[in-house]
């Protein structure tokens, strides 16, 4: 992506609350998560758990990708970040069958990642109707 375009995406301001939520919301995963993790043990540290604080940023990065994009490459990235949203989901369930997080951080990372799911999905869905929208004015 060229620098002008970058600037004029980032300029921008069409971004619905929706939009924005989904940012939040997946932020307050991503650090649930490192907090949590900080005292797992060592010989989950560097296997699953690293994996699981990974696949969350690799959500964020990909929010933020689709949200600098168009059409296809915003939905391409949208389904990346659904994609790393799973493996998070994944990745925390293994950790608790590792006693690598406890159930009750496992319930409430839980309560996130289905926030942060639904919150997507809606956003996909609008990008979607906005893509139909534009094809039938052309």
């Amino acid at each position: 992506m060229d620098e002008k375009r970058t600037t004029r995406a980032l300029i921008k301001k069409n971004n619905t609350s929706k939009d924005m939520a989904v940012f939040t919301q997946a932020k307050k995963l991503s650090e649930y998560i490192f907090i949590i993790t900080e005292k797992s043990p060592k010989k989950l540290r560097w296997s699953i758990v690293s994996r699981l604080q990974d696949s969350s940023i690799a959500l964020i990065e990909n929010l933020y990708r689709a949200n600098l994009e168009r059409n296809e490459q915003r939905r391409e990235y949208q389904k990346r970040a659904y994609v790393e949203l799973s493996l998070v989901d994944h990745f925390a369930l293994t950790a608790k069958n590792m006693k690598a997080i406890n159930n009750h951080q496992m319930e409430v990372m839980a309560k996130h990642i289905a926030d942060v799911r639904k919150l997507l999905l809606g956003w996909a869905r609008a990008t979607q109707k906005a893509e139909e929208k534009e094809k039938r004015q052309n």
